[in-house]
């Protein structure tokens, strides 16, 4: 653990238990690689005992529709999951798996929340090794996210006026969420599709505000990345924690482009 404020929380992703005998060369790392089939095996994580924030915001607790993948589809992206003639969308907002397990499993991996497990195969806890086989689609961002209609199991599309587009955080947020802006650091709430000035957070579904960096001394905001002083990692604001990993080449980390760079 660093002493630094930017590596506070970092998550790597997805949990994928690394005390797995068959587990080699686990470094944190996950695939950008989509697999032109969109196949993939799913298994699950959060939950009960299991809780952890995510890398583009929020938490994996179990009661939403999340996924990880974001390195392959980017934070906030809708993603379409099929099998058994079912279909659930959720959202992308963790990183992982780490590329150990797909080489354990000798196929791409899916994580997503319990509920995904639940809905397609009656199990909440799925692992790799049960070789639960899912396709996934990237739908749009406007589409509802959970379970499909259940009369043609086709994404059912929300009301385009709930969900509102941040420059701050570069993509579409749903209503009830509350940004603190990049540019003059106020308080906005997503409702009917427009940004409403707000006081304060309360009532709000969740906040994206600005991170603390002890390497600057003050407070930026989110997307942007600094170079940490405690060990030189390089780390980004993604509206509630320091996450990483960072590609300084691509100027870009966990939720998107980096909106400043800021190095040693």
């Amino acid at each position: 653990m660093v002493g630094e404020d930017e590596a506070l929380d970092a998550t790597a992703g997805a949990s994928i238990g690394k005390s797995d005998a068959r587990l080699r060369g686990c470094n944190g790392v996950a695939s950008k690689s989509i697999p032109a089939s969109g196949k993939y095996l799913l298994t699950t994580f959060g939950g009960p005992g299991d809780h952890q924030s995510m890398s583009c915001g929020g938490y994996a607790d179990g009661t939403t529709w999340y996924a990880a993948s974001r390195q392959r589809y980017g934070c906030g992206t809708k993603l379409k999951m099929e099998a058994n003639g079912k279909c659930v969308v959720v959202t992308a907002l963790d990183y992982g798996p780490d590329v150990c397990v797909e080489t354990a499993a000798g196929q791409p991996i899916l994580d997503a929340s319990p509920l995904v497990g639940k809905h397609l195969f009656g199990e909440s806890g799925v692992g790799y090794s049960d070789q639960l086989a899912v396709e996934v689609t990237p739908v749009a961002a406007s589409t509802k996210v959970g379970p499909c209609a259940p009369s043609t199991e086709e994404p059912a599309p929300d009301d385009p006026t709930t969900t509102c587009l941040s420059s701050t955080l570069d993509r579409e947020v749903e209503a009830g969420v509350c940004v603190q802006d990049a540019d003059d650091a106020k308080w906005y709430q997503c409702n009917g599709g427009s940004w409403v000035s707000r006081a304060s957070t309360s009532g709000c579904s969740e906040t994206f505000a600005w991170c603390s960096s002890a390497t600057l001394g003050r407070k930026m905001p989110p997307r942007t990345c600094v170079q940490a002083a405690s060990n030189g990692t390089w780390y980004q604001c993604n509206g509630q924690n320091w996450v990483s990993p960072v590609s300084v080449a691509n100027q870009e980390g966990p939720i998107g482009d980096c909106s400043t760079m800021h190095p040693l």
